[in-house]
């Protein structure tokens, strides 16, 4: 309906989420116009270690695919880092995050919390990527599709067959739990 009404009715290109950001967004130049100024290219680690300095709270770093980074992370203090891509649709040629996530374990494991990011849309891939050393899985894309087509029930139920996939996947690698997982149980 939101795409009939802006490209066959003519009607003006609207996102509620960004409203306020966008006030003038009537065409797709003004929202990427938007877009690349959130970007800043000089942002460096030490302005992430000021930012430690100055935030008592807990810092996740998000976008980590490289080991080097990832210890940066854990030099500037984070908390936690998520080993993600961003859904890969800025550089489609980026690597997925499933394989950039052994090294990135194998480098800070135990220094802080590793959050794994991208395409986890089933218990498999939770217990794939907790295989690997992830400490957390962070669902975006199944939660949207489920709240889209039902709302909030369907968010419920979507992750209650997150959770039953999970504890079958345990049950056919003959795990009583997440933390007896292993590199070895990969499937």
């Amino acid at each position: 309906l939101w795409l009939w009404d802006v490209a066959v009715k003519g009607k003006p290109l609207t996102f509620g989420n960004l409203a306020d950001a966008v006030p003038s967004g009537r065409n797709p130049e003004d929202f990427k116009a938007w877009v690349e100024k959130q970007f800043d290219a000089s942002v460096t680690w030490k302005d992430l270690d000021w930012v430690r300095q100055h935030w008592p709270g807990k810092l996740v770093i998000k976008g980590i695919m490289d080991p080097d980074d990832a210890r940066s992370a854990v030099d500037v203090g984070a908390d936690g880092i998520v080993v993600s891509n961003h859904g890969g649709r800025q550089l489609d040629g980026a690597p997925s995050t499933i394989s950039a996530l052994p090294a990135i374990v194998e480098a800070v494991s135990g220094k802080t919390d590793i959050l794994f990011d991208g395409g986890v849309q089933s218990g498999q891939d939770v217990v794939r990527a907790l295989c690997l050393g992830a400490n957390t899985c962070l669902v975006g894309r199944a939660w949207a599709y489920a709240l889209a087509a039902g709302g909030e029930a369907a968010v419920c139920r979507m992750l209650e067959n997150v959770r039953y996939e999970v504890e079958l996947t345990l049950a056919l690698l003959g795990k009583n739990s997440v933390e007896q997982l292993s590199p070895d149980d990969l499937i």
